[in-house]
C-alpha cells in the first residue's frame, strides 16, 4: 500500500504536492480542520490560542502549496517556504505563548524579542497574502502601517500625531488589537467552521443533490439550464462561501449545458459568475462576510440573515426574468425530457441533505451561536449520509472533507492577518471618523451621491481583494459616512457589503466572470459586462436600503410587504426594458423600452410618492400595447 494511495496528489495555484509532501499538507490541513471543528462544539480554548493557530495554520498551508514566484519549484516546496514556515511557527508561537506574560507586565513596555517577532510576524502575514491574492493587500496594509509612523504629514483632517516604530510593533502584533483581532477572531470562531461544514456537505453528494433538484424544478423551462445555473448557485453558494468556488463548483456542469442549447459563450459564463456571487447574499449562510458584519455592529448573525432575505430573493428573481426573457428574445428552449429527473425522484433520493441546513437555522432560532450550529450541522451531515449506501461518510470521506475544508480556506483566510493591519491602523490612528468626515464633504452632504462615491471605491479596492476583504475596509472607513448621513448602522454596513460584491463582476478586474469566462471559453471583459446587465440590481440594491428600509424588514408587517411587491414590480420592469423584450408578446419597440426603464427608476428610486405613481403610470403605458395585442387573441381565439 503506497503513500500516493492515501495521500493523492493536491493542487494548488501553481504548485502541486505528491508523495510525502503531500501527506504533510494533507495532515497539517486536516489537524487544521479538526481543532476548529473541536472548538465549534466545545470551544474550550483560550483567545491567542484561537486567534494564533488560525494564522499560524492558513499561512503554513499557503507557504506548501502557494509558490514564491513564477520560477519557483512547481512540485515542492522551496527553501525560501520552508525559512518562511519555520519564522511562522516562530513568532505566532512566540505571541501565543507570551500572551499573558505581556498582558500582565509589559504592557506599553515590550522587549526587544517582542519587537523582533512582531517585525517578523509582519512579514510573514503580508506574505501570505501576497502569495494567494496578488500584491494589492500587502500594499494597502503597508500604507496603513506608515500613515501611523507619518500621521503629522497627513494632509486636512487625515493628519494625527504619529507613533514610533516601537509603538506601531507593540500595537500591530503585541496586542489584540491589530494583527490577532477582530477580524481573526471573527474567521477562526465562526467562518473557517462553516466552511468545514460547507466541505463536508460537499463532500457528502449535496451539491450533486442541490444541482439536480434545481434541474428537476427548472429544466423544462425555457433556457432552463441557465435557470438551473441561477437556482443551484443560490442553493450551494449560501454555503460555499466564495463566489469563485462557487462558479468552479457549479459552473462546470452549467455553462456546457448553457453553451449547448444555445447561450453564446459570454452570457453563460455570466449567468453563472453573477449567480454565483449572488451566493453571498443568500441567507441562510450568507458566505464569510455577514460573520464579520454581525460582529462589527454587534448584532446577532440570525438577525442579520433575516434581514437579507427578501432582497436576495428579489435578486435572483430579477436573474431569473433576465435568463427568461433572454431565452424568449433568442428562441432557447429548455433540456430535453430524458436529461430531466423527476422532482419527486430527487427527493426521494436526498431530501435529507435539507437536514443539516435545518438544524444549524434550528440552532440558531434557540439563541446558539453560529459556530455550535456549523459543528451539529458538520455532524448531521456525517450521520445523515448513512441513509443511503452510495453517500455514505466513511474515515476516508470525512479525512478528505477535513483536509478540503483547510484547503478552501487558504483563499479566504490569506487576507485575514493584512486587514487585520489594514483595520489597526485605521482604528489607532482615528482615520475612520475622519475618512468618514472627508467623504461626506466631498459628497457635498447628499446621501445619494455618498452611495455612489462608496460604491466606487468598493470597485476599487474590490479589484485586488475579496469580498470579504473589501467589505472589512470600506466597513471601518465608508459606513461611518453613512451612519453619519442618518442611515441605520446595519443598512449603512449592508450597503457596503452589496457594493463589495458588486467587484466580483465589474472589469477590469471582476473575479467570478474571470472563471466563468475561464470555462466558457469566452472573453473576460465580455462576460463582465454582460454580468452586470444579468445582475444590474446589485448596482441598485445599496439605494434600496438607505430609502426604502422596510425591505430589511424595518417596518410595519403592511410596509414590508408592500416594499417588496413594490420592487418586485420595479425589478421585472427593469428587465423588460434592458433585455427590449416583455413576458406576452416578445420583442417591443424602442420607445417602449426606454419608457420600461424611466419607468423602472421610478419605481425603484421613490423619493416622492407622486414619483412612485409616476413609475406606475409609465409602466402601464408601456405595457398597454401588449395587453391590448393578448385581448384581441383571446377574442380572437
Amino acid at each position: 500500500m503506497t503513500l500516493e494511495r492515501w495521500f493523492p496528489e493536491i493542487k494548488g495555484k501553481g504548485r502541486t504536492l505528491s508523495g510525502l509532501l503531500a501527506a504533510i499538507y494533507a495532515l497539517t490541513a486536516a489537524a487544521f480542520s479538526l481543532f476548529y471543528l473541536y472548538t465549534s462544539g466545545f470551544g474550550l480554548v483560550s483567545s491567542e490560542s484561537n486567534r494564533g493557530l488560525y494564522l499560524l495554520f492558513t499561512s503554513v498551508l499557503v507557504f506548501l502549496i502557494f509558490p514564491a514566484w513564477r520560477g519557483a519549484p512547481k512540485h515542492r516546496p522551496s527553501i525560501v517556504d520552508f525559512v518562511l514556515i519555520a519564522a511562522t511557527i516562530a513568532c505566532i508561537g512566540y505571541w501565543m505563548d507570551q500572551y499573558v506574560p505581556y498582558a500582565m507586565f509589559r504592557v506599553s513596555d515590550p522587549n526587544h524579542w517582542d519587537l523582533a517577532m512582531g517585525a517578523i510576524a509582519i512579514v510573514v502575514i503580508l506574505e501570505t497574502s501576497r502569495r494567494v491574492l496578488g500584491p494589492a493587500i500587502p500594499i494597502i496594509a503597508i500604507l496603513f502601517l506608515g500613515q501611523l509612523y507619518f500621521g503629522p504629514y497627513l494632509p486636512g483632517k487625515l493628519s494625527h500625531d504619529g507613533m514610533s516604530v516601537e509603538r506601531i510593533l507593540e500595537k500591530t502584533f503585541s496586542t489584540q488589537d491589530a494583527m490577532f483581532g477582530v477580524v481573526t477572531a471573527t474567521f477562526a470562531t465562526f467562518v473557517f467552521p462553516f466552511m468545514i461544514f460547507g466541505a463536508f456537505l460537499e463532500r457528502s453528494g449535496a451539491g450533486t443533490f442541490f444541482m439536480e433538484l434545481a434541474t428537476a424544478l427548472t429544466g423544462r423551462w425555457r433556457g432552463g439550464p441557465a435557470k438551473i445555473a441561477t437556482l443551484s448557485s443560490a442553493l450551494f453558494g449560501s454555503i460555499s462561501g466564495s463566489s469563485v468556488a462557487n462558479v468552479v463548483a457549479s459552473g462546470a456542469f452549467t455553462i456546457p449545458m448553457m453553451k449547448r442549447i444555445g447561450f453564446r459563450p459570454h452570457h453563460a459564463g455570466a449567468i453563472e459568475a453573477i449567480a454565483s456571487t449572488g451566493g453571498q447574499i443568500m441567507p441562510p449562510i450568507m458566505g464569510a462576510g455577514v460573520f464579520i458584519l454581525a460582529t462589527l455592529t454587534q448584532r446577532d448573525y440570525l438577525g442579520i440573515a433575516l434581514m437579507n432575505v427578501i432582497p436576495a430573493v428579489l435578486f435572483f428573481g430579477f436573474i431569473l426574468l433576465m435568463v427568461d426573457l433572454e431565452a424568449m428574445r433568442t428562441g432557447l428552449k429548455g433540456l430535453p425530457d430524458d436529461e430531466i429527473p423527476r422532482v419527486r425522484d430527487v427527493l426521494r433520493r436526498g431530501w435529507f441533505f435539507f437536514i443539516p441546513l435545518i438544524v444549524v437555522v434550528t440552532l440558531l432560532f434557540m439563541g446558539y451561536s453560529a459556530n455550535y450550529g456549523a459543528f451539529y450541522g458538520t455532524v448531521s451531515t456525517v450521520v445523515l449520509s448513512w441513509l443511503r449506501k452510495d453517500t455514505r461518510m466513511g474515515p476516508r470521506d470525512i479525512f478528505d472533507g477535513l483536509v478540503a475544508g483547510a484547503h478552501n480556506n487558504t483563499s479566504a483566510g490569506a487576507a485575514i492577518g493584512s486587514l487585520g493591519i489594514i483595520i489597526g491602523g485605521v482604528v489607532l490612528a482615528g482615520l475612520g471618523l475622519k475618512f468618514s468626515a472627508v467623504l461626506v464633504e466631498f459628497a457635498g452632504g447628499q446621501l445619494f451621491f455618498t452611495v455612489v462615491l462608496v460604491t466606487i471605491i468598493s470597485i476599487i479596492i474590490g479589484m485586488g481583494s475579496s469580498t470579504t476583504g473589501s467589505y472589512i475596509i470600506l466597513a471601518v472607513v465608508a459606513a461611518p459616512a453613512l451612519i453619519h448621513l442618518g442611515v441605520d448602522e446595519v443598512a449603512a454596513h449592508l450597503v457596503v457589503f452589496y457594493a463589495a460584491c458588486l467587484s466580483n463582476v465589474t472589469p477590469p478586474v471582476c473575479v467570478s466572470a474571470f472563471a466563468g469566462a475561464a470555462i466558457a471559453g469566452a472573453d473576460p471583459m465580455k462576460t463582465g459586462f454582460a454580468a452586470l446587465k444579468f445582475g444590474a440590481t446589485l448596482v441598485l440594491i445599496p439605494f434600496s436600503f438607505v430609502y426604502v428600509p422596510e425591505l430589511l424588514l424595518m417596518g410595519t408587517p403592511a410596509e414590508i410587504a408592500w416594499a417588496a411587491l413594490h420592487y418586485a414590480i420595479g425589478y421585472a420592469v427593469l428587465a423588460m426594458g434592458i433585455q427590449k423584450t416583455e413576458f406576452l408578446t416578445g420583442p417591443i419597440s424602442q420607445w417602449r423600452r426606454a419608457t420600461f426603464i424611466v419607468a423602472a427608476m421610478l419605481l425603484l428610486f421613490p423619493v416622492l410618492p407622486a414619483v412612485e405613481i409616476a413609475g406606475f403610470a409609465l409602466a402601464a403605458l408601456a405595457w398597454a400595447p401588449s395587453l391590448r395585442v393578448l385581448v384581441a387573441a383571446r377574442r380572437a381565439g
